[in-house]
């Protein structure tokens, strides 16, 4: 080794001794990933109450990707909090009502956080989510019924008495009803005074017309006449139990008072949606009315029937600019919807960043992290049919200049967050994603995470192509960031045979000693997990374990091989093949400190066993890692997930001297010279000192 490369590695080594961690397992520190729902489960043949388990994994991690719903134990575990900074929920939640009670008090347009279509714009949508049912069936945000001065939450159908009434409280204004009863109600809307709150209601003239197949729906037109503005949730001064955590939180809302003289059956009360969802060509496509400010021409925020009827652009047909919002129409959550943020005010990025500061104060977290940070405005999230136009930018919906200048704004948003909060624990979820690769992200976004979320990262038949390209983890490190590398169950034996303990295990074992491989004492952490994305404290099943009813993170987390402490990772050792990194147009060995211009951590790989040894990326071999205590193995093939490899034959490989083999339940096997391995496994081993009488 030469000495630029002996400092090199000295140095790094220097500040991974162990005094420099406080963590919970020697050679690596561990997270957990979305914490919660957590049930009285059994272990060991006993039974752990729900707050011993949380207790637990509070005590078996040093960092959460989430939250411990514990102020105190959040402070004690460095815990990143959930956030999705480039997202509104189409039904506002708590952050929502926050941010539209301070842009009040702050005298400021809450519209202007939101993007919008400047033009009538058509999406395909990619297997639609029920949490868009909240803007496409016209739910009200809430019901309220008043009787003899009492009041409830109104649940439909309901049997009114005379004199009754539902006050409908919707998160935006709207001009159109959607009611089926056996009478027609008399209509008011809320007004407010100097103080935004309710000072009267004021008669609205609606032209009702019978819906089609008669009975007893109907469709009203609200004929509006000057500004509509929010108000507090308020009736008649008092505060509303309604039991809704936003408008608990003060969301700022529009209110109808619907007041019945005669007893009346309702059936249902809606607001006339203004999205549509049509099919063509098999598919089904999501169309959204643009908003253009030349169409309302008293501006007072409402394209009447006059304004409507002459407007000068008919290629934007919004009535409301909130009807014109950006929805991604890609593939979502399930039981999601959401509006595209706008980073370009900078009173509401203000706004916007306080609410994590406060947020995070309130839970006792360090940081948070941001999930999906490549769904942003490309083509994943919204592909156009026609329109597209956005108001706030000069391009279009889905486009790559689009993507490219939005995760700009967004990266200069979360550097203002960073400002503000003084966090170094800002997360993204990334998953398997290069960043040096992926032209839609600007520099700026590597510069600004200070931790990536490396989500099912690892899989036990990962194979040895794309572990020759996993070059970035160590590009991150040498950048000083911190990774969470997720070790998933995908593809391995227990997804073939779910029911089969063994197979469970040999998968863990293999995921950790895969992790061993990129692990960095102090900067990455380590997670294993099945093969879904759901996650938490719940409790196993029969697709997700071989024995229901267990805590997932106890079932997952191999506590007894992480207390095995094998040292901290060493450089290549001299006199073997480095493995060789392949990007694309460049290649750098594992001793490298940089591939192409982009500076490396040196990752101290080395082929054990290889087939031939005249290319770099052979067809099978076995990646080694030497450990100052131990030494960790992959076997694998190029390709990944081959199924028959699983029943290749066992490899006899001879070791640098005597180990002794880690298990699942920490326990060490005989010390060999040798290990066999089978196909896609990984190995730990805990290196044993030789006696004088063994080196002969």
């Amino acid at each position: 080794m030469s000495v630029l490369k002996k400092i090199v590695w000295g140095a790094w080594l220097a500040l991974l001794t162990p005094m420099s961690l406080a963590q919970v397992y020697p050679s690596t520190g561990t997270a957990w990933v979305l914490l919660g729902s957590w049930q009285d489960t059994v272990s060991s043949g006993g039974v752990i109450t729900a707050e011993q388990l949380k207790l637990w994994e509070s005590q078996h991690a040093d960092v959460v990707f989430g939250s411990m719903q514990d102020r105190e134990m959040n402070q004690k575990m460095n815990a990143m909090g959930y956030m999705y900074a480039h997202k509104f929920d189409c039904r506002p939640g708590l952050q929502e009502a926050w941010l539209s009670q301070q842009a009040y008090l702050s005298g400021l347009d809450l519209e202007e956080a939101y993007l919008h279509f400047a033009e009538d714009t058509k999406l395909l949508l990619d297997n639609p989510s029920s949490g868009l049912d909240f803007l496409l069936a016209g739910q009200a945000y809430h019901l309220l019924l008043i009787r003899d001065g009492q009041y409830s939450t109104a649940r439909l159908p309901i049997e009114l008495e005379p004199t009754d009434k539902i006050v409908l409280i919707a998160s935006s204004p709207f001009d159109g009803l959607s009611l089926k009863a056996e009478k027609l109600p008399k209509i008011s809307r809320h007004e407010i005074n100097e103080q935004g709150t309710v000072s009267h209601w004021q008669p609205v003239d609606v032209e009702w017309h019978q819906q089609e197949g008669g009975g007893r729906g109907y469709s009203g037109q609200l004929d509006w006449s000057g500004a509509w503005h929010s108000a507090q949730p308020r009736y008649q001064g008092r505060e509303l139990n309604s039991g809704e955590p936003g408008l608990a939180a003060g969301l700022r809302v529009w209110m109808l008072e619907l007041a019945w003289q005669q007893a009346s059956r309702v059936e249902s009360l809606a607001i006339s949606p203004w999205l549509e969802v049509t099919e063509s060509d098999k598919q089904l496509v999501l169309a959204i009315p643009g908003w253009d400010p030349i169409n309302d021409k008293n501006s007072d925020g409402y394209v009447d029937r006059y304004e409507y009827a002459s407007r000068a652009n008919h290629q934007a047909s919004a009535r409301f600019r909130h009807q014109s919002r950006l929805i991604p129409a890609g593939y979502l959550w399930p039981g999601t919807c959401w509006y595209r943020v706008n980073f370009l005010d900078s009173d509401i990025n203000r706004l916007h960043a306080q609410w994590y500061q406060q947020d995070w104060q309130r839970q006792g977290l360090s940081g948070a992290y941001n999930d999906d940070m490549a769904k942003l405005l490309g083509s994943n999230q919204f592909e156009v049919v026609s329109g597209g136009t956005i108001s706030e930018l000069p391009y279009a919906a889905g486009s790559q200049q689009a993507e490219y200048e939005y995760a700009t704004q967004l990266a200069v948003f979360l550097q203002q967050v960073k400002s503000l909060t003084g966090t170094r624990w800002l997360a993204s979820n990334i998953s398997e994603l290069n960043l040096w690769h992926y032209a839609p992200w600007p520099p700026i976004m590597r510069q600004v995470i200070d931790v990536w979320l490396r989500e099912h990262y690892l899989t036990p038949a990962i194979g040895l192509g794309r572990l020759q390209r996993y070059w970035d983890n160590f590009a991150l490190a040498s950048q000083q960031d911190k990774s969470l590398i997720m070790a998933s169950t995908k593809g391995g034996r227990s997804q073939h045979s779910p029911a089969d303990l063994l197979a469970w295990q040999l998968d863990i074992e293999t995921g950790l000693a895969l992790y061993y491989l990129f692990n960095i004492p102090g900067q990455t952490y380590y997670h294993s997990w099945n093969q879904s994305y759901r996650y938490g404290s719940g409790q196993t099943d029969a697709a997700n374990w071989a024995q229901p009813g267990i805590a997932k993170n106890i079932a997952y987390q191999p506590t007894a091989m992480l207390g095995v402490d094998i040292g901290i990772p060493e450089p290549t050792p001299q006199g073997t093949e480095r493995v060789v990194f392949d990007d694309k147009e460049s290649r750098a060995d594992s001793a490298a400190t940089t591939i192409g211009a982009i500076p490396l951590q040196p990752s101290g790989w080395y082929w054990l066993q290889r087939s031939g040894w005249f290319g770099d990326f052979p067809e099978q071999g076995v990646i080694a890692r030497r450990y100052s205590n131990g030494l960790v193995l992959y076997r694998g093939v190029r390709e990944r997930n081959d199924v028959a490899f699983f029943k290749a034959k066992p490899l006899v490989v001879s070791l640098d001297g005597y180990y002794q083999r880690v298990s699942v339940d920490g326990s060490l096997g005989p010390k060999v010279k040798t290990i066999t391995l089978a196909g896609y496994q990984g190995v730990i081993l805990k290196r044993t000192p030789m006696r004088q009488s063994e080196g002969k």
